[in-house]
């Protein structure tokens, strides 16, 4: 994680965000307090309670989901203390492990917060080739999506990149899907369908994933309108900590309705919150 956005809020964003906001992806990894699992795949930078503290007050949030990282392995005991650090304004994605996983342990899941599945993609030899392209896959993947018994959340964009992302320059700025290629223009015609079915939702989230454009990565403003269009109550917030910069864009790129829905009601519905 990058070092903290300021602290100088006088002007951001020019959309203030709403009240009960969400950041819906946020990992803590304090190896001190619980270690990280052996044989695990990386080693990732220490990122505090504190941190996610200070960062959810800098920019308004009044909720998180905390995503138990991977570095963990399949115990969540870090996950549940820090849920119940937050006494309920929090939700929590755990990782199971397929082979152990009891009724039990889900209520137990449950009842702390949790509310979403992570796949350990590593576990299972599925990262091959994971940063390509694959929208063709979503002309088969609708019917999969459309008929899961319950909803599935893509991070990322579901990793379409942007112009500047996709020739790998810091200048190129298309504002529409002419850059892809045929299949790719197919594919993202089912994601969106599928999206407007209702049983997925998407992150828009790590533009640094998908756009080489900082800070704003304006190239990204027509898929996001691309995905809200498609359905405004199936998008959700995940920040990164140096990002008032995009913050800022997407509140250009939003109208008021759109902007409480992505902030406040749709992160409430996927992560069952009532007040």
């Amino acid at each position: 994680m990058g070092s903290l956005a300021s602290e100088d809020n006088s002007s951001f964003p020019k959309k203030p965000v709403p009240s009960g906001a969400w950041d819906t992806h946020h990992h803590i990894f304090e190896p001190d307090r619980f270690p990280f699992a052996e044989g695990r795949h990386f080693t990732p930078a220490r990122a505090s309670l504190e941190d996610l503290q200070k960062f959810a007050e800098s920019i308004g949030v009044d909720h998180v989901c905390i995503a138990h990282g991977l570095s963990y392995g399949f115990d969540c005991k870090s996950l549940l203390y820090y849920l119940e650090e937050f006494h309920d304004q929090a939700r929590g994605i755990c990782v199971l492990d397929l082979e152990t996983v009891s009724d039990e342990l889900l209520d137990e899941y449950h009842v702390a917060g949790i509310r979403s599945v992570r796949p350990d993609f590593f576990r299972h030899k599925a990262m091959n080739n994971v940063q390509q392209p694959h929208l063709t896959f979503w002309s088969r993947l609708r019917d999969v999506v459309d008929g899961c018994p319950v909803p599935v959340v893509v991070d990322h964009f579901a990793l379409i990149a942007g112009s500047s992302y996709r020739v790998n320059d810091y200048a190129t700025n298309i504002q529409d899907g002419s850059y892809l290629t045929e299949g790719e223009r197919i594919g993202l015609a089912a994601l969106c369908e599928t999206l407007r079915n209702g049983n997925l939702w998407i992150k828009i989230s790590a533009p640094y994933r998908c756009s080489n454009l900082v800070p704003g990565y304006d190239d990204l403003r027509w898929l996001v309108r691309r995905f809200v269009d498609a359905n405004p109550r199936r998008v959700e917030a995940f920040l990164q900590v140096d990002d008032k910069p995009w913050i800022e864009s997407l509140s250009r790129w939003m109208s008021e309705g759109e902007w409480q829905l992505w902030w406040v009601e749709n992160p409430a519905t996927l992560y069952d919150y009532q007040e």
